[in-house]
């Protein structure tokens, strides 16, 4: 399942990892919740694959350890959000539709 395009309006923000938001239920190691806000990333969808860290041109990602989540031991994370230009490129690689892009 993708990204809620609506998350904003049906999570909270419950706290803040590596200089963004982190939304809704954080309960390790199954829930991680959506890390960003402008560049959000919904760690409980996202397989780990790393496209999004290898097509992003000015380096947003980076990978963050998730040890005994069900789908990875590891996730992208956004911990360059501020540095999105908006190319949409993460979002449209991204195999699990893991990623949200809004603009500012």
């Amino acid at each position: 399942m993708p990204i809620d395009p609506d998350f904003m309006k049906k999570r909270n923000v419950t706290g803040n990892h590596a200089g963004h938001a982190v939304w809704g239920e954080v309960e390790p190691p199954s829930k991680l919740g959506i890390h960003g806000t402008q560049v959000a990333l919904d760690q409980d969808v996202c397989d780990g694959d790393g496209i999004c860290i290898s097509v992003c041109p000015v380096s947003v990602f980076d990978w963050v350890d998730s040890p005994g989540h069900p789908l990875s031991d590891r996730k992208s994370d956004p911990t360059n959000e501020p540095a999105c230009i908006q190319c949409l490129a993460c979002e449209m690689q991204c195999p699990t539709k893991a990623i949200k892009i809004t603009p500012p």
